[in-house]
């Protein structure tokens, strides 16, 4: 209600009462005024710049980038080249099907190596699953232990894809860094646990963490169907919270892609915007383009739903 409406309602009531109750004990004011809005705060993006050969593309400037919001051009506000510590939570798939083909194996060595490539002020966070995820590291910047760690997980169980995915987002919340970033190796489909696709879709989109998934296929004529069901999952979950996807069949190629998304990690612009004022709490869009040809965005997160802020003001 705009305000002058609101005050001369007000002031027909108290003539009214006036009228009715002439001590005027019986009709007061209401002493609170609520007002009901979205809160207008910065959005901030991380993006990985790549040419067509996949190669990353570190030397652009602000002039170089549009940021739309649900489809409107945005004025970029901050603007950054330069490093920011980040928060890895490494989802690692501990089932006995990682068993073959020493893909748990490849797995560890990769994440080893992955680990090393962690620059000063990063931290990571080891989780596993298996019939259900566990926290086997939390939060720490002591690498070496996580190393240690690693090199003692081995294998059983069923896949409960889903269940660990939701588990890792509760987890990053207890991050220390700004950037937060998931790092899934898994070899196959949910096959147990509560949660659904979409339902951690969903999440995924809420929460606006990066999500960078491996997953290792067989090479086996009879799991084709197997194989495009799994990389449509991985591609859904990336999409939904930003990052990308990536799918390989010899295991012996883990060290080379988790080289690959460490590199994309540590060489991001840093984006900021103030959105327009916000009338509504739905899910707006974010997309960032670059006007340079042959080259590709990949965002850090895909959109957000603005923060409803509720507040009672006396008068």
């Amino acid at each position: 209600m705009i305000p002058s409406m609101r005050h001369g309602l007000a002031g027909g009531l108290l003539l009214l009462c006036s009228l009715a109750f002439p001590g005027g004990s019986y009709c007061q004011e209401p002493p609170y005024i609520y007002r009901f809005g979205v809160k207008v705060e910065m959005v901030s993006i991380f993006a990985t710049v790549l040419d067509r050969a996949g190669r990353l593309v570190t030397g652009l400037n602000r002039d170089d980038f549009a940021v739309y919001d649900n489809g409107e051009r945005q004025a970029i506000s901050q603007f950054s080249r330069e490093y920011i510590p980040v928060s890895v939570v490494i989802l690692l798939d501990t089932s006995s099907s990682m068993l073959s083909g020493k893909k748990l194996d490849n797995a560890k060595k990769a994440l080893a190596q992955f680990l090393k490539r962690l620059h000063k002020g990063d931290e990571a966070l080891l989780m596993t699953f298996r019939t259900r995820p566990r926290v086997v590291v939390g939060f720490t910047q002591d690498l070496e232990r996580l190393r240690r760690e690693i090199r003692r997980l081995d294998g059983n169980g069923s896949t409960a894809l889903y269940d660990a995915v939701l588990a890792s987002l509760e987890e990053i919340g207890k991050a220390r860094n700004p950037r937060r970033t998931l790092l899934l190796i898994t070899d196959g489909l949910n096959t147990y646990g509560r949660a659904q696709l979409q339902e951690t879709v969903n999440r995924l989109q809420i929460a606006g963490v990066e999500l960078f998934a491996i997953g290792i296929e067989s090479s086996l004529p009879e799991d084709l169907q197997d194989k495009a069901v799994t990389r449509s999952i991985l591609e859904q979950l990336t999409k939904s919270a930003g990052g990308e996807s990536f799918a390989l069949s010899d295991p012996k190629h883990l060290g080379s892609i988790c080289g690959t998304i460490s590199e994309r990690i540590h060489n991001q612009y840093t984006f900021g915007y103030y959105p327009s004022p916000l009338l509504d709490s739905r899910w707006h869009g974010v997309r960032i383009e670059t006007r340079v040809p042959g080259l590709r965005v990949v965002a850090s997160k895909t959109g957000y739903y603005p923060v409803i802020d509720r507040e009672a003001r006396s008068r």
